[in-house]
């Protein structure tokens, strides 16, 4: 099931817990708008700013039934990554045009296994009548593949080990993706958390030195 180290989901939660945690994120008036050169261009919530404003969307990241969902998918137990990182629960906001994020791997700041999901919230077009043009890619072999994520969708990978990128987002269109991720050993050496910490500043700002 997790052998190319990725597996998507459509109709992941019930129709009520979903919207639940849409009409929770729709109640958010404010996000860091984020274009780092090159690499990635939209908006985000962090953990901390979702713990003040969105305390649902938190007690869903922590829920035991999600981590031993994620752990049976995997094959390892996995558990929440620490509050500090900003990015353990964050919302990811594309809603300007050429909003996007370049070919990558995600970098493991922890001793264990390192796993980002990906729960789609809002995907759809100017017209509303279907999905956005922002397309979630990864890479196998030098062939690149789309992974649908219609909302509902659920997504779960080792991004260390999954080149991935999302396209760029066209006129009018939205894509709001909930982010969390999990690890099998949360500790981490003193690079790590330095490193940690200069990708939270580049995500979130300044803010980010006082976690």
């Amino acid at each position: 099931m997790f052998g190319e180290k990725i597996v998507a989901v459509p109709g992941f939660l019930a129709e009520e817990t979903f919207r639940g945690l849409l009409n929770t994120f729709q109640r958010q008036r404010q996000s860091q708008r984020v274009h780092i050169p090159v690499h990635k261009r939209g908006a985000a919530l962090s953990y901390h700013d979702l713990q003040h404003s969105a305390p649902e969307i938190i007690s869903f990241y922590r829920s035991p039934h999600l981590h031993d969902w994620c752990s049976l998918v995997v094959g390892d137990p996995v558990v929440p990554t620490p509050p500090n990182d900003l990015s353990s629960c964050s919302i990811l906001i594309y809603d300007k045009p050429r909003d996007h994020i370049r070919w990558h791997y995600d970098i493991n700041f922890y001793r264990g296994r390192h796993f980002t999901a990906l729960l789609s919230l809002v995907n759809r077009n100017k017209e509303g009548t279907g999905l956005s043009s922002a397309k979630l890619m990864v890479r196998r072999k030098s062939v690149d593949i789309e992974i649908p994520t219609p909302p509902n969708t659920f997504v779960l990978f080792e991004g260390a080990c999954v080149y991935h990128g999302v396209t760029a987002l066209g006129e009018g269109e939205c894509r709001v993706i909930l982010s969390m991720t999990f690890c099998t050993e949360p500790a981490a050496g003193k690079l790590q958390t330095l490193e940690r910490r200069f990708k939270d500043i580049a995500y979130f700002g300044l803010r980010a030195l006082w976690t």
